[in-house]
């Protein structure tokens, strides 16, 4: 027994991870997760192109990798670039290379990750982010195969397999006119879509026993196990910054925990420990639309959208704005329309 309930004994916790399902380090029990990595696996053995989307700390990087090391390239090199907030330049340098004296700074040649990388996997992370000249080269790479270094006269050839991640849906952008349709369908050769943590709840039991498993590891110190109220409370919240907040949540934990003691509610972060039980409509689509027109029941089934959204993201408007394929401006006069306000949310489930 614990200072909150029964607690999970070593061979509780052994059977969790027993139960649970690995692709490499991506552990699991749901049923969309064990779909997802069934059609990795049958990704891995190809050789086309990945796009892999969902929200940030999902386990993007994870999936690219375990398709990589699954693939016939596992014994050439796995190279990762993140494209967000780079200019153009820099970019082309990583990805392309350069020559000596093509830019200031330039005082050596660079290889760049397309040709370091020839036979294996290059993963670009927040591709959503790169600017429409740069989507030019990317697409010309994607077709051809073709490196042109800056500063250089001739292309060399390259052959890479491309795995690109976004937490932006990609169609979204595309029908704005934020991404070239192109080179969206060029990428998506298998398009995946990463599950948030809330919506797989089934997942944070053997992820939060993976963890701590890893991290008292790490630290040196013996965690003889979880407790069950820990569990329960840790499926009450929604985690917004999904396996990346709840391995932290886990860390944390280790480290105030003492050795041979279990892990229990008693040093979890306010926010978590703030979370109370779902109601089932909010697992689900249980929300009825009101109103007597078929007017009145779209606007209220969008105000309830809208409103989800912006809580589920705590109103962090571009967010919000990103994942309802919304610009700023527009999310704005959908807040005023609908009077939603930050301090007094109303639930219309």
């Amino acid at each position: 027994m614990t200072d909150d309930g029964p607690a999970l004994s070593v061979p509780t916790d052994l059977r969790f991870l027993q139960q649970s399902q690995r692709f490499e380090k991506l552990v699991y029990v749901s049923e969309k997760m064990s779909a997802l990595c069934d059609l990795a696996k049958t990704a891995a053995r190809t050789e086309l192109p990945v796009l892999i989307q969902g929200e940030t700390g999902t386990g993007k990087e994870l999936l690219a990798r375990a398709i990589h090391y699954n693939s016939s390239r596992k014994t050439s090199p796995l190279l990762v670039q993140n494209c967000g907030g780079m200019n153009d330049e820099l970019l082309q340098s990583e990805l392309f290379g350069h020559r000596r004296g093509a830019f200031t700074g330039a005082v050596s040649d660079r290889l760049g990750l397309f040709r370091a990388a020839d036979a294996g996997t290059v993963f670009l992370d927040e591709i959503s982010d790169v600017s429409p000249s740069f989507q030019v080269s990317l697409l010309r790479f994607l077709q051809e195969g073709e490196v042109k270094p800056l500063g250089a006269d001739q292309t060399t050839q390259s052959n890479v397999r491309i795995i690109a991640a976004s937490n932006r849906p990609l169609s979204q952008l595309v029908t704005r006119g934020e991404f070239r349709r192109d080179l969206y369908y060029r990428l998506k050769g298998f398009e995946f879509e990463v599950p948030p943590l809330r919506d797989r709840t089934e997942d944070i039991a053997a992820l939060a026993e993976f963890f701590a498993a890893k991290h008292s590891e790490a630290t040196g110190r013996k965690i003889l196990g979880l407790s069950a109220s820990l569990i329960e409370k840790l499926s009450h919240y929604d985690f917004p910054g999904n396996i990346r907040e709840l391995e932290n949540e886990i860390r944390r934990l280790v480290v105030l925990t003492g050795d041979g003691e279990y892990l229990t509610t008693r040093h979890l972060s306010p926010a978590v420990q703030a979370a109370t039980k779902r109601q089932p409509a909010e697992r689900g689509n249980g929300f009825t639309p009101t109103g007597g027109t078929l007017k009145d029941q779209v606007e209220s089934l969008e105000r309830h959208l809208v409103e989800r959204t912006l809580a589920r993201h705590r109103w962090n408007q571009s967010k919000a704005a990103d994942e309802l394929g919304l610009s700023r401006v527009g999310l704005a006069n959908k807040i005023r329309r609908y009077g939603l306000n930050q301090e007094e949310p109303r639930d219309r489930r």
